[in-house]
């Protein structure tokens, strides 16, 4: 594979086939994002003649590449990828080797690329939430499961063998050295001893890794990569639940520094980020994986007027048209899995968490505040206090508390719909076992275990929500308490809760005249199980009949009216919590 890597003709790919919208990236964990690193990394470049040497050697020591017969495989209809492989099937044939090309039908492609089924496979990302594991677990990952799995941070080389019977990698990263081992007592170490060390200690449960192993699916029991490897697993496994962001950077570097060592996914390259510059927009901002706020942008009082030709509406200073392809799967977040659809949703709804501009940490919304029980399995937002939601189709409005963000997430799981984004909530938090809680009783179990948070880079144990609130520099008015019961310690479930199943909708809106019974049967969200009484799984249930064609807001805008194919016209929410930021802003409050 190392050959292979120096003879891909990196700068024509990225030049030509896709025209300089891509700069090179080495690693699996891009540039931008918590991990990404260049320490210790192989930088493969176009280097036939070193290609060519590797090959030499191989070959003194019997190794035929004639022998050999590489099938590149690609989607129909994807140029780029078309291209790529013939670039490929060139310059690898030149080693030696016979190179040949296929393309199949997306469905089959798929099941191909499902099962390993395939030589070279050709692939792109774009990740669901903003999280170095939405790209460790689908790529990197071994595949081994683990009886047990923790970390130690800032451990002696001395001491090494109170927490490890075997040490089974040693990986130098930017600031840590990360020690990934057997758990147990007795083994020495002998690594670099100028940084402080980071030990990842595991007990494999091999029955479930064999599992794994024996019938893997890519991106699913089994990293794309390829690799059934023990330490991968443990340092993907392991950084999920780590609070700490430096300890967490630096394990997460020492999964990306051994994966690109063991060279078997090619890196070829990272998409730009296309910048806009015009005469009349100013303050545009370009976040990763969000979308720009439409309220933080705003147009020269000199821009020209023009007919948009939408409900007799012009383009003036105070409107901002943007033009875009297709059109929202629905307008219920419980479903809709496009980037439209989420766009729309970043606009209407709130979500408990968001991310500010192009910063890449979330920050508080509707929570104030947040916090993990020490085991990690327990998450508590903190919810505003003051917030409504907006029904622009009735002009009514419903106070907001911690109730609506656990019966959103809730109903999410519940509806279940057909490629719906629910898994991201299920495959982290069981629904039926998180309630709502007080803020006495939050302050009460802060006070007796004591919690977890981390913010701007720092973390915390807090021993009371006054401590809490204080971490975040909130002294405003609270509505509740959240519990999330976490199925296993997830540090990025926060980044989840920014994405547009996030979103959170009023209860009483969506189950109507239904509102009071199911909040007293489910004891005001102590029991949301109870719920399942008032939303049906599938598109028939009457509350996706309902968000899918009438949103309502609880965010910076409204849906004021639409035109299914034509035209989404949005309007400042006039009960927006934040709307004090406009009035910061422009000086004007809607």
């Amino acid at each position: 594979s190392l050959a292979l890597a120096y003879a891909v003709p990196y700068d024509v790919i990225l030049n030509q086939v896709f025209n300089k919208l891509y700069t090179r990236l080495y690693t699996i964990v891009p540039k931008g994002m918590l991990g990404y690193t260049e320490f210790n990394i192989i930088k493969f470049e176009y280097n036939m003649t070193k290609a060519m040497e590797i090959i030499n050697s191989l070959k003194a020591k019997g190794f035929d590449p004639s022998k050999y017969t590489i099938t590149i495989i690609y989607n129909e209809g994807n140029t780029a990828r078309q291209q790529i492989a013939a670039l490929l099937q060139q310059s690898w044939s030149q080693l030696g080797f016979k190179v040949t090309v296929e393309a199949y039908a997306w469905p089959k492609y798929l099941e191909l690329v499902d099962h390993f089924q395939y030589d070279v496979m050709l692939l792109g990302w774009i990740p669901d939430y903003l999280d170095p594991d939405n790209y460790l677990m689908p790529f990197v990952y071994g595949g081994a499961e683990f009886k047990s799995i923790d970390y130690f941070a800032n451990v002696t080389p001395a001491n090494v063998g109170n927490y490890l019977s075997k040490v089974d990698a040693i990986i130098e990263t930017e600031k840590f050295v990360v020690v990934a081992g057997v758990k147990g007592s007795g083994a020495t170490y002998t690594g670099p001893t100028g940084k402080p060390l980071i030990l990842v200690a595991y007990e494999v449960d091999w029955d479930a890794t064999k599992s794994n192993w024996e019938n893997p699916v890519s991106m699913v029991t089994l990293g794309a990569g390829g690799l059934k490897d023990v330490v991968l697993s443990a340092l993907c496994k392991v950084s999920q639940k780590i609070i700490e962001e430096n300890v967490r950077k630096a394990v997460i570097q020492a999964a990306v520094i051994k994966f690109n060592h063991e060279c078997t996914l090619i890196m070829l390259g990272q998409n730009i980020i296309g910048e806009n510059y015009g005469s009349w927009v100013y303050g545009m901002y370009y976040p990763l994986s969000t979308f720009a706020r439409y309220d933080l942008v705003y147009e020269n009082r000199s821009a020209p007027v023009v007919d948009t030709g939408v409900l007799g509406i012009k383009n003036d200073p105070e409107t901002m048209v943007i033009g875009t392809i297709g059109w929202p799967d629905t307008f219920d977040p419980a479903k809709s899995y496009e980037s439209f659809g989420w766009e729309i949703f970043w606009h209407v709804y709130g979500r408990l968490v968001t991310l500010w501009r192009e910063e890449t940490e979330p920050t508080p919304e509707l929570a104030v505040a947040w916090a993990f029980s020490k085991n990690m399995t327990d998450l508590y937002f903190v919810f505003r206090g003051g917030v409504v939601a907006y029904d622009p189709w009735n002009n009514k409005t419903y106070k907001l508390s911690a109730v609506d963000a656990l019966f959103s997430a809730w109903r999410a799981v519940r509806l279940n719909l057909p490629g719906g984004p629910q898994w991201m909530i299920d495959s982290f938090i069981d629904v039926n076992a998180s309630s709502v809680i007080t803020e006495d009783e939050l302050d009460s179990i802060a006070k007796s275990e004591g919690l977890i948070t981390s913010y701007k880079g720092k973390s915390a144990t807090v021993t009371s929500l006054n401590d809490l609130l204080k971490f975040f520099n909130y002294t405003g008015p609270t509505a509740g308490v959240v519990k999330f019961k976490l199925r296993f310690p997830y540090v990025p479930i926060l980044q989840i809760f920014t994405t547009g199943v996030g979103s959170v909708i009023p209860m009483q809106y969506a189950l109507g005249d239904k509102y009071q019974s199911a909040l007293a049967d489910s004891n005001n969200g102590r029991n949301p199980a109870a719920w399942a009484k008032y939303v049906q799984p599938g598109e028939d249930d009457a509350t996706f009949k309902l968000l899918s064609t009438k949103p309502v807001s609880t965010g910076p805008y409204y849906v004021a009216s639409y035109k299914e194919d034509s035209y989404v016209l949005l309007k400042y929410n006039p009960y927006y919590w934040n709307a004090t930021l406009w009035q910061e802003l422009y000086g004007f409050k809607p």
